[in-house]
């Protein structure tokens, strides 16, 4: 049953307010902006953000439906899959077939279809039925007819396409055949961060018979088909093509606008972050044409790199390049954004600060060229292995110590080493001194004294506790300082919550974790079947005595007295051989 909306007092002053979503305990949950609870955790698996009708998507017991804030419910929860609302309609799932419902709730297209669709901007939605493909409208009127192998539309182009017999065609929103079922291949653009298109960036590429064309929104063909070897997508209303193997750039009336000289022109991308530039390869030499086709830079450089930086809030593209020896930036318009002065300069990578070597000195400036960290450093590393890092760690005359992004020393230079701990790496780090280890926290507090030989960080399917070395000698210490197993064998191995095998004098025996022995340290082997390989926790241990296998359990009660040497083999083989 739906409920009543609240009345008008309750509705103002709920508009009155602004909510935020938490999530926790692979739950959902909102609070208001003074962070008091209006929709608790532990109850919803899923909340989308309010809709512009006030509206909330839900999932509750494994069903989905739509709440406002005061928990009405709107939407009954009877829906196996429920989505957003566009066009004022919201794609629903019931038993396996597939419908939509308008924001009463009311069914206006029943649920007969096999896939989930929107409607976009021809204002028709995709469908599935026995397998075959077409287009509905919001009444349900069936407007392309279902009886092909796929069917294709976006958020920019009023038109779609349909494949018959592994050949696309072109249809109009109200269903009208626009042209013959004849191009393998029909090409999208990224139009912008949510939707591609097949003309607003310029012609459409297709593919004939295996060769290359470009038609017009009127279906033209504009470059005829196999006037080209390589035929790229438009950017910006402008493409690049190939002949014999040098390249060139026609425009949206497939001119060239940028003779076939080249040996190579191609758009800087950062993973599907295309850029609208061209970097043209000419003899090995490099350079960079604007978005129009203009010169920025003569092929003159070895190398040119091309990345983003932050500038306040926005996000730049620049490039680097070495000029006279030196290295700096320009911008996309060709202006020097960062000197050409440095020796090195670091990718910014998105930030907004880089490394750069500046007369055999290492130092960190900001984006706008500014100097944050003087340039009187050996060396200058970012303190963690992901993109992003919040400290330096800073070494100067054999000494490392440990800055923020101002340039604020937070740990001194008195250490050889410094290396964050995997897990904590803007508050816990493995230090260097004196030749030993140790790891101190952000404020040098001393969390695991610096008198060790070695001191692990990140083990590949390694225990959460730190590796340490003394003398020679192995043992595990907790994240936290706890001696959990003492540094006196001479190898240890941790693979699973049970049991640890550790060797001295040559032999090998077990502990559990609280060091206790279960199989004395008097065996010539020890080996178990690995539970991450396995996908069982570990019961059985081989022991091997005097050339002889048996069999214990995880408390060292024997199970088999011997076991045999095919099935040592078969087991183990991969280890031994």
């Amino acid at each position: 049953m739906i409920s009543c909306k609240p009345n008008k007092a309750e509705l103002n002053s709920a508009e009155s307010q602004t909510y935020k979503r938490i999530s926790g305990n692979k739950t959902w949950g909102f609070v208001n902006q003074n962070g008091d609870t209006i929709i608790p955790l532990n109850k919803y698996k899923f909340l989308n953000p309010i809709d512009e009708e006030g509206m909330i998507l839900a999932e509750n017991n494994g069903k989905r439906g739509y709440i406002n804030i005061t928990q009405d419910t709107l939407i009954p929860f009877k829906y196996d899959d429920l989505s957003v609302f566009s066009n004022g309609l919201a794609p629903a799932e019931l038993n396996r077939k597939h419908g939509f419902i308008d924001r009463k709730g009311k069914v206006v297209i029943p649920f007969e279809y096999e896939n989930e669709s929107h409607f976009y901007k021809c204002g028709l939605a995709r469908v599935r039925k026995n397998n075959k493909y077409g287009f509905i409208d919001k009444t349900g009127k069936v407007i392309v007819p279902i009886e092909f192998e796929k069917v294709r539309d976006n958020k920019a182009d009023e038109l779609v396409c349909a494949m018959k017999n592994g050949k696309w065609a072109f249809f109009s929103c109200d269903g009208k055949r626009l042209t013959d079922f004849e191009y393998d291949k029909i090409t999208e653009v990224s139009y912008n961060d949510r939707t591609n298109t097949y003309f607003k960036k310029g012609l459409c590429r297709v593919e004939k018979n295996g060769q290359l064309g470009y038609i017009n929104s009127n279906f033209e063909t504009i470059v005829p088909f196999g006037k080209f070897d390589i035929a790229e997508p438009y950017q910006n209303n402008l493409a690049i093509v190939s002949k014999n193997g040098k390249y060139g750039i026609i425009d949206s009336l497939g001119t060239l606008i940028i003779p076939l000289k080249y040996d190579l022109i191609e758009h800087p991308a950062i993973y599907s972050n295309i850029f609208a530039e061209f970097l043209t390869n000419d003899s090995g030499k490099y350079g960079l044409l604007d978005s129009n086709g203009d010169i920025l830079l003569e092929n003159k450089y070895k190398e040119i790199i091309w990345d983003r930086l932050k500038r306040g809030e926005n996000q730049q593209k620049y490039f680097i390049y070495k000029e006279n020896g030196k290295f700096g930036a320009i911008n996309t318009k060709g202006e020097i954004i960062i000197p050409f002065e440095y020796e090195q300069l670091s990718n910014f990578k998105y930030r907004d600060f880089t490394i750069a070597k500046k007369n055999d000195k290492f130092g960190v400036i900001n984006s706008f060229a500014e100097t944050i960290i003087p340039f009187e450093y050996n060396s200058i590393n970012c303190n963690e292995r992901k993109q992003w890092c919040n400290l330096l760690i800073l070494e100067k005359d054999g000494n490392v110590g440990l800055a923020d992004l101002k340039g604020q020393l937070k740990i001194p230079s008195i250490y050889q080493e410094i290396s964050p701990c995997f897990y904590d790496e803007t508050n816990r780090f493995i230090v260097k001194k004196n030749n030993f280890f140790g790891i101190i926290d952000i404020d040098e507090n001393i969390i695991i004294p610096i008198e060790y030989n070695e001191i692990s960080n990140w083990v590949e399917y390694g225990p959460d506790e730190h590796f340490v070395t003394k003398n020679k000698k192995k043992g595990l210490i907790s994240r936290e300082g706890k001696i959990v197993i003492p540094p006196i064998y001479d190898e240890i191995l941790v693979d699973n919550s049970k049991l640890i095998k550790v060797k001295k004098n040559s032999l090998f025996g077990t502990i559990n974790w609280k060091n206790e022995i279960v199989n004395p340290i008097e065996y010539e082997q020890i080996l178990w079947e690995w539970p991450y390989l396995s996908y069982k926790e570990l019961d059985t241990i081989y022991l091997k005595k005097n050339g002889k296998y048996f069999t214990t359990d995880t408390k060292g009660k024997v199970l088999e007295q011997k076991v045999s040497a095919k099935l040592i083999d078969e087991k183990f083989g991969y280890l031994l051989n």
